[in-house]
């Protein structure tokens, strides 16, 4: 046997020949990274929950997409809305969006109503306006009972109109989107603690009515 075939046999038979021009780089291990995608409007920081901000999205497409409000409008109404929520106070993008056209003058009221019309007729289920809702007693019992629930009706605006054993509730909003996701999220919360599908009920409230229930219930009014 010669020196050359004689070092061939003792290379190991595992071994891969590597060409001079390939660095040999260390393994290094898997790291899984996953994608996000970048916001709609601004950023948002993490306090605010995701019901949150599915909500404000959806509305803020409906309102550009029945030509209620310019891509402009809605990148105001976001940044009001967010700071509001991320200070812990509740906010509505349709009283933004009204104040931020009437400027706060005698026209609100109709500049909401005429917004919350017609987001409401856009909705497959459209929800009825009563106004005596806002008369009703706060369910403070409900409130007590179910915390990020309250938490959430208080950021939405969105008030607890009844909640009869936590089987039948029912919440009013001048925004039907907004009550349309807090309904969701009201059913998740209540059949997860109770094992029992609830039935949320959705009206709509007048502007002066609306005011007066939140100040009822979250002890405040429209902050926007």
């Amino acid at each position: 046997m010669n020196p050359q075939q004689q070092r061939s046999e003792e290379v190991d038979s595992d071994y891969v020949p590597v060409s001079p021009q390939t660095p040999v780089v260390p393994t290094q291990p898997s790291v899984e990274v996953t994608a996000q995608a970048a916001p709609v409007f601004t950023s948002v920081k993490q306090e605010i929950p995701i019901t949150l901000e599915d909500a404000l999205i959806r509305t803020l497409a409906m309102l550009q997409q029945h030509n209620l409000a310019s891509a402009e409008d809605c990148s105001q109404v976001a940044a009001t809305i967010r700071r509001n929520w991320e200070a812990g106070k509740g906010s509505d993008p349709i009283d933004c969006l009204a104040r931020l056209r009437s400027a706060g003058g005698d026209m609100l009221d109709a500049s909401v109503e005429m917004i919350s019309v017609k987001l409401a007729n856009s909705m497959a289920f459209v929800p009825s306006r009563v106004g005596f809702a806002a008369r009703l007693i706060p369910p403070t019992a409900f409130y007590e009972k179910n915390p990020n629930i309250a938490m959430m009706c208080k950021l939405m605006l969105v008030p607890v109109t009844f909640a009869e054993d936590e089987d039948v509730i029912g919440i009013a909003s001048i925004n039907p989107y907004f009550a349309d996701a807090l309904s969701a999220m009201i059913c998740e919360e209540i059949k997860a603690k109770n094992k029992v599908q609830p039935v949320v009920s959705i009206v709509r409230l007048d502007y002066i009515g609306w005011m007066k229930m939140c100040q009822k219930h979250f002890k405040e009014e429209s902050p926007a």
